[in-house]
């Protein structure tokens, strides 16, 4: 009996571990990033595009200032923008904010971050692990999940 309940307590606690992996959600005070995902074009690309969804549910606007990561030598924030017909990357520098209440979602052809300078090959299923950094809600550690065009998720 006591080995049934050690096998119990064991299984329990692994489910408690993987289920937050499996949501692939984080929080940082009133504010929750949803499914961060890095695209490449290949494996082996040297820049990549992250995409996530940011939801405030706090009373007061929040902002996201930055993106930072060992994983390359820079990551910006950016937006797409449509300038007489030709899309257009524009550089989010003063950041993003975050609406009370609201919702902002990085996506392909709008907000995204540029990972700029990858040091190593990104092969579905790798996760870049980054630190989002807020006005007030402060900084946050997450992990981007490599993903092809084909497995992408929506938001």
């Amino acid at each position: 009996m006591a080995g049934w309940r050690q096998r119990s307590a064991i299984a329990s606690l692994m489910l408690a571990v993987s289920a937050p992996a499996l949501a692939h959600a984080y929080k940082a005070g009133a504010l929750v990033i949803d499914h961060p995902v890095i695209r490449v074009a290949s494996p082996v690309s040297k820049t990549g595009a992250g995409y996530m969804a940011i939801t405030n549910k706090g009373k007061a606007a929040d902002r996201l200032l930055s993106v930072t990561t060992v994983a390359s030598t820079r990551s910006d924030l950016h937006g797409t923008i449509n300038q007489g017909g030709i899309m257009k990357m524009r550089s989010a520098a003063g950041g993003v904010v975050i609406p009370a209440g609201g919702m902002v979602v990085f996506a392909p052809g709008g907000l995204h971050v540029m990972f700029i300078g990858l040091k190593a090959a990104v092969p579905p299923g790798t996760m870049i692990k980054a630190r989002l950094n807020f006005e007030k809600a402060g900084s946050v550690d997450v992990a981007f999940k490599a993903e092809t065009a084909a497995g992408a998720h929506t938001h």
